[in-house]
C-alpha cells in the first residue's frame, strides 16, 4: 500500500488560480479509514508518494483506487494542473463536466484538460477499481500553446496530432478499444506489484495508454473547432468562473493577466461574450448574488458585502440602490414576505 505523506498546506491550487479544500480529502481520510486501496505518486498536494524533481518532469499524479463496496464520498468539483486520463478496470463510477454526465466502466475512459472542471461519484462512489494519471502540458488556458513532457518517446508528428483532437474539441469521455483495456490492465498491475524499478515502468504504461488513446482519437469522426483553443474561449471559462470568486479585489487590469491578454484586448473579448465591459459585468454579478443572500441567509449586510467584494456595506448600499430602486435592508423584507406567500411547493 502507498504511504500517504502528510503535508501541512491544506488547500489545492487548481488551474484557474483559486485555492480550495483539498479534492483529494475524501481519497486521503477513505485510506486513512482502511476503506480503501491506493496505489499512487504524486506532486505538491496529489496524493501517494511524493515525486522528486527528478522523477519524470511533467508526472504530476498517476494511481489506483480499490473500492470493495459502495462508499459515502467522492471527488466533488475540481480543476487539475495538467491533462487527467481516467479508467476504471472493475465496477463502474459517475463521472461528470459541466457539460454532460456519464458512468465510467470499463469500456470507457474519460480525458479533461486544464480548465474543465469535473468530479467523480454522484457525489458517492460505488464499487470499482480506477486509475488515473495527470500529465502537465504547461497549458492552463484554451488559448495556450501544449507542451508535452520530453520523456515520452512519441513523435513529434503523433504528439501535434494528439493535441489537435484534445484542444478542437471539449469531449471528455471515449469508449475504449479492447488493446486500450489490455493497455489500461498493465499499468493497474505495474503500480499493484510496485517492482524493481517502478517508477519508469509507470512511465512505459502511461505511454503505452496514450499511443491507445491516439488511435482512438484517429477514428473518431468528429469536427474540430478552432472555438475551443481560442481567446475568447478563454475568457468565457475566466467569466463563467467569476461567480465563484466574487470576494477577491478584481480590477480590469487583474482580470486581464488571468486571461494572460493585455487589458485592452480582455476589454474587446469581454464585450464579445458578454456584451458589457469587464467592471459592469463584474458587479452585477456581485449584485445578483448580494440580493440572493439577503433573502435566503440572515448574514449581515456588511458579511455580505464582504462575500461579495465590495469595499464596504456603505458602497454596497449605493450600487444595489441604484441597480434595484431599493436598500438592502428593503430587499431583503420584501423578498422573504414574498417567500412566504409563495412557498416552495413540497417535493
Amino acid at each position: 500500500m502507498t504511504r500517504m505523506v502528510s503535508r501541512r498546506r491544506a488547500m489545492f491550487r487548481g488551474s484557474d488560480g483559486t485555492y480550495r479544500g483539498d479534492p483529494s480529502g475524501p481519497l486521503r481520510r477513505a485510506r486513512a479509514r482502511g476503506d480503501i486501496g491506493l496505489w499512487a505518486w504524486g506532486r505538491g498536494d496529489y496524493p501517494g508518494e511524493p515525486l522528486s524533481d527528478g522523477d519524470f518532469p511533467g508526472l504530476l499524479s498517476t494511481g489506483l483506487w480499490e473500492v470493495e463496496a459502495d462508499q459515502d464520498w467522492g471527488l466533488d468539483w475540481h480543476l487539475n494542473e495538467g491533462v487527467e486520463v481516467t479508467f476504471v478496470t472493475r465496477g463502474r463510477v459517475m463521472f461528470g463536466t459541466e457539460r454532460e454526465e456519464h458512468e465510467l466502466n470499463r469500456s470507457w475512459l474519460s480525458i479533461t484538460r486544464p480548465w474543465q472542471r469535473h468530479r467523480l461519484g454522484d457525489p458517492n462512489v460505488t464499487a470499482c477499481t480506477l486509475g488515473w494519471f495527470v500529465l502537465s502540458v504547461e497549458a492552463l488556458r484554451p488559448n495556450q500553446r501544449w507542451k508535452w513532457p520530453e520523456w515520452l518517446p512519441l513523435p513529434e508528428s503523433d504528439i501535434r496530432r494528439f493535441t489537435e483532437h484534445l484542444r478542437g474539441q471539449e469531449r471528455s469521455v471515449w469508449p475504449a478499444s479492447a488493446d486500450l483495456v489490455r493497455s489500461f490492465e498493465r499499468l493497474e498491475q505495474t503500480m499493484r506489484e510496485r517492482q524493481r524499478h517502478t517508477l519508469p515502468r509507470l512511465a512505459i504504461g502511461i505511454t503505452d495508454v496514450l499511443l491507445g488513446i491516439a488511435d482512438l482519437l484517429e477514428g473518431d469522426d468528429q469536427d474540430f473547432d478552432p472555438y475551443f483553443s481560442s481567446t475568447e474561449r478563454t475568457v468565457e471559462l475566466f467569466l463563467d468562473g467569476l461567480r465563484s470568486r466574487l470576494s477577491e479585489p478584481w480590477t480590469v487590469d487583474s482580470m486581464s493577466a488571468a486571461c494572460g491578454l493585455g487589458r485592452t484586448r480582455f476589454i474587446h473579448y469581454c464585450r464579445q461574450v458578454v456584451s458589457a465591459a469587464p467592471a459592469d459585468y463584474l458587479n452585477g454579478l456581485r449584485l445578483d448574488r448580494t440580493l440572493e443572500l439577503l433573502v435566503s441567509t440572515d448574514l449581515s449586510v456588511a458579511d455580505i458585502a464582504y462575500q461579495c467584494g465590495f469595499s464596504s456595506s456603505q458602497y454596497l448600499a449605493t450600487m444595489f440602490k441604484e441597480q434595484f430602486g431599493r436598500t438592502p435592508t428593503e430587499a431583503r423584507t420584501q423578498g422573504r414576505a414574498a417567500t412566504a406567500a409563495f412557498p416552495p411547493a413540497l417535493a
